[in-house]
């Protein structure tokens, strides 16, 4: 049996978060930018999108907005590997799993497919 939707519910403190943190995107210039899709949904709201900088234990997350689209500020990402993942009941990463990050330049990330994960 195959999950039907991916709409994350979050409480009011997370929300806010995101919120703020997606008006602070807007302002910034960006480092890293993408896409999140799947063959099941088509554009993805409220996928969590994750890198993780090699050789760190910090962790940057966005969500996706209602076009599937996701941006990282460049005061949030140094230039230098990543791991990407993402969060997202029921789908994982089907593509890219890792980005270089030039210094002053914006780096996009190929449309990230999600395969979507049969129920055992």
């Amino acid at each position: 049996m195959q999950l039907h939707s991916i709409r994350i519910a979050c409480i009011a403190g997370v929300s806010a978060v995101v919120v703020s943190t997606l008006a602070a995107q807007a302002q910034a210039p960006v480092a890293l930018t993408g896409r999140v899709s799947s063959a099941a949904e088509g554009a993805m709201e409220g996928v969590l999108v994750s890198a993780r900088k090699q050789g760190s234990t910090v962790t940057v997350t966005v969500a996706s907005d209602s076009s599937g689209r996701f941006s990282f500020p460049a005061t949030r990402l140094e230039p230098g590997s990543y791991a990407l993942a993402i969060r997202a009941v029921g789908y994982e990463l089907n593509g890219q799993k890792s980005i270089e990050l030039a210094a002053d330049k914006a780096t996009t990330v190929g449309a990230a497919q999600l395969h979507q994960l049969s129920r055992s």
